[in-house]
């Protein structure tokens, strides 16, 4: 694939601002989280959320040739607190919270999950290998476009469930994948210099992608931005976490009212669990 197809353009909406409108089964919140509460103390610093390339198997769609692709993206979740605790056995302790709507103006994207025996996956299976079979040389703009599309709706698909890796104890487990009710931000990253997809061969050196990843760490074109008053909740593990974290907070000598909301928005995991 060549550079060019691999760029994610963005659409320019043609409409009146509509009002948001919550849902009334899944939480109206948008979480992420990681494993350390130094990369959680980094992002709230810096008032910034950076893409990392995930690893993904696509061998549910059948694509010869092609198991495995890597893309940028920041995945969230619209679960509701009370049915947290689960994904954070999963995904780490440390997280942030925004509201739907926010999430939505930043151009966060939930995912469609895919049932492997799907008409829907045959026929995406059948166009996606044929794009990828057509010469260079004879493609027209459109294939070239085509191309792109199919691949960008790629990113936005999970099959129902599967073997992933639990980023806590690092082993292998099935899961279903519907229960993450995920939602990615996937941003363009050619236009800073950075490979929109790795597959094949390319993406076996793990240690290759984090570096990388890390590269792209805090680079204002490819990344989500926000200010300290759009983040809802502030999640941690245990009360240590939370000294540890509010002391950051104080020493980046912000204003006493801003510091005191910071604060404020924080929720210790291991106290509170039991009351959602």
């Amino acid at each position: 694939m060549r550079e060019k197809e691999l760029s994610l353009g963005k659409a320019k909406p043609n409409r009146q601002k509509e009002k948001h409108i919550p849902s009334t089964i899944q939480a109206d919140t948008l979480f992420t989280f990681t494993t350390e509460l130094e990369y959680l103390i980094t992002t709230i610093r810096n008032k910034m959320i950076s893409p990392r390339y995930c690893e993904e198997d696509i061998r549910y769609l059948r694509i010869p040739e092609i198991k495995k692709m890597a893309y940028p993206m920041k995945c969230f979740c619209d679960i509701n607190l009370h049915r947290l605790n689960v994904h954070l056995e999963w995904y780490g302790y440390y997280g942030l919270a925004f509201s739907k709507e926010w999430g939505m103006k930043n151009g966060i994207q939930p995912m469609q999950y895919i049932n492997p025996d799907s008409a829907l996956r045959k026929d995406f299976s059948s166009a996606f290998s044929s794009a990828l079979n057509l010469s260079m040389e004879k493609e027209t703009n459109a294939q070239l476009k085509m191309k792109s599309f199919l691949l960008h709706e790629m990113m936005y698909y999970k099959p129902y469930e599967g073997k992933i890796k639990n980023r806590n104890t690092g082993k292998i487990e099935n899961k279903c994948f519907t229960d993450e009710c995920e939602w990615r931000f996937i941003p363009d990253v050619t236009k800073v210099g950075f490979r929109q997809v790795y597959y094949g061969k390319d993406i076996f050196n793990e240690g290759n992608l984090r570096d990388i990843s890390n590269s792209m760490e805090g680079i204002d074109e490819i990344s989500l931005k926000y200010e300290y008053k759009d983040i809802k909740y502030i999640i941690v593990k245990t009360k240590t976490d939370l000294k540890t974290l509010a002391d950051e907070i104080v020493s980046w000598k912000l204003t006493d009212e801003i510091t005191y909301q910071l604060i404020s928005k924080i929720i210790v995991w291991d106290d509170s669990k039991e009351d959602f």
